[in-house]
């Protein structure tokens, strides 16, 4: 199936969605059950703060299925993808849209340990692993940085 990138217009619904499956269903090879519920228990409420950082979309037949972001401050802060489109190249082509479309590439990311084999392939280095209490739940991720 194909799927097409583009920048973000006003998909925060959207987003929240594809943010949820892909916690609950995307990462479970690494993840409890209990850290799953942690992380994403229900659908969020609308990402509207992606607007005003530099985020880009991807989206196969009008619906959006995974999307990047960069803060104004060099940091990747979001990065999913909905589980029925993992290992399709889409990851590959939000990061590649996504550098394309800012001046200074993006220098940090808090990885979670499903997103860092991704990075590490970009040229990505764990700095730190961190352990990050959500709702009484420790999950592992690990700040990357580019140099």
């Amino acid at each position: 199936m194909s799927f097409s990138i583009r920048p973000y217009h006003i998909d925060a619904h959207a987003c929240a969605e594809v943010y949820f499956h892909a916690v609950q269903r995307g990462t479970h090879e690494k993840y409890t059950g209990a850290q799953r519920n942690a992380w994403a228990p229900k659908i969020p409420a609308p990402l509207t703060y992606l607007a005003d950082e530099n985020c880009v979309i991807a989206e196969a037949k009008s619906k959006v299925i995974g999307f990047m972001s960069v803060t104004a401050e060099h940091h990747i802060s979001m990065a999913f993808v909905h589980p029925d489109w993992q290992r399709q190249g889409v990851a590959g082509a939000l990061y590649d849209r996504l550098l394309e479309s800012v001046k200074t590439p993006p220098k940090t990311v808090h990885a979670s340990l499903i997103a860092q084999p991704f990075f590490e392939k970009k040229g990505w280095v764990a700095v730190k692993k961190e352990e990050h209490l959500i709702r009484g739940v420790m999950l592992i991720r690990h700040l990357m940085r580019l140099d």
